[in-house]
């Protein structure tokens, strides 16, 4: 195999590594049928005090959080209507559950520092996920995910925050993930 092939197989075994799964840590974890019954009608998220993290940020994160759980869990979107309601158990189907991710860490890092030495630069994204019955308004659930990438080289330096945030929308998407049967 010539230098360029075995470069481009090393770069692609890299590249999942900035889109991998971060295992979720359970703060009150959702019983098995409550997974297995599992209905999102939405998904809102905001920033922590002190957490520099911009509207229009937030809002691609919950499009692509919103993407990887309409692959692994029923999404359903609350009916519309020109009337804006203050509860959200008055404007979603019965059975739903809410998702609300207060984001508890943003740093986009710096490529360059992490082109320098691994470690260095670190982009990270944290957030405390909370689930709630839109009928009772309750928490079903809570759970803590975070994604880090720390890379060096010219892998680390090419790594957007984007490419984490990928990573990241899947870990959340693995909370509402159906139990193993």
């Amino acid at each position: 195999m010539s230098l360029r092939a075995v470069s481009l197989c090393a770069w692609l075994l890299l590249a999942a590594c900035a889109g991998d799964v971060a295992k979720p840590v359970a703060v009150q974890a959702l019983t098995p049928e409550q997974q297995a019954s599992l209905r999102i009608s939405n998904v809102t998220g905001e920033a922590q005090a002190g957490v520099e993290l911009l509207p229009y940020e937030i809002d691609r994160l919950m499009q692509q959080i919103k993407l990887e759980l309409s692959k692994t869990t029923t999404f359903v979107q609350p009916p519309t209507s020109g009337v804006t309601l203050a509860s959200t158990a008055a404007t979603s189907p019965p059975g739903t559950t809410s998702i609300k991710l207060v984001f508890t860490e943003y740093d986009k890092g710096n490529a360059f520092a992490r082109a320098m030495l691994i470690g260095l630069g670190q982009i990270k994204i944290g957030a405390d996920v909370f689930l709630f019955d839109d009928a009772t308004g309750q928490t079903i659930g809570q759970y803590r995910v975070s994604k880090q990438f720390a890379f060096g080289g010219i892998y680390g330096a090419s790594t957007r925050v984007e490419d984490v945030e990928a990573g990241f929308a899947k870990s959340v998407a693995e909370v509402a993930k159906p139990a193993p049967k």
